[in-house]
């Protein structure tokens, strides 16, 4: 299911940012490595900003900004993927990874609009 709801959410992305891009499909396995480690810090700030809503600390669009280590980690790693490999910029990304039989696929658009979102309305609170 996550997989499936994760996949529409970067079908709508891609369509909604106006990208007539098929998602770029990798198959080198440093390549792999790389969107690998990023797609794990996007999890792991997933999971935080779940606990956040579900918690009721703020709408789901700002709860990013209660876990400014976690935040700044995928920002982080963001930038260096993108130093890395410039061209997936704005891109779907779609791969098969090692320890699951179904591909993924991270949108780095999407990802790009959520990470870089500012949180200066939460100081004024």
């Amino acid at each position: 299911m996550k997989v499936v709801l994760f996949s529409l959410l970067m079908f709508v992305s891609l369509v909604s940012s106006g990208q007539s891009e098929f998602p770029l499909q990798l198959m080198e396995p440093t390549d792999i490595k790389d969107i690998e480690r990023l797609d794990y810090e996007v999890v792991r700030l997933n999971a935080k900003i779940r606990q956040c809503v579900a918690a009721g600390l703020a709408p789901v669009i700002e709860c990013h900004c209660f876990y400014p280590d976690k935040l700044a980690s995928a920002l982080n790693l963001y930038r260096a993927v993108l130093e890395k490999h410039p061209d997936w910029e704005n891109r779907a990304v779609l791969w098969w990874g090692s320890a699951t039989s179904t591909p993924s696929n991270l949108h780095l658009g999407g990802l790009k609009r959520t990470i870089e979102r500012p949180c200066q309305n939460l100081v004024s609170r």
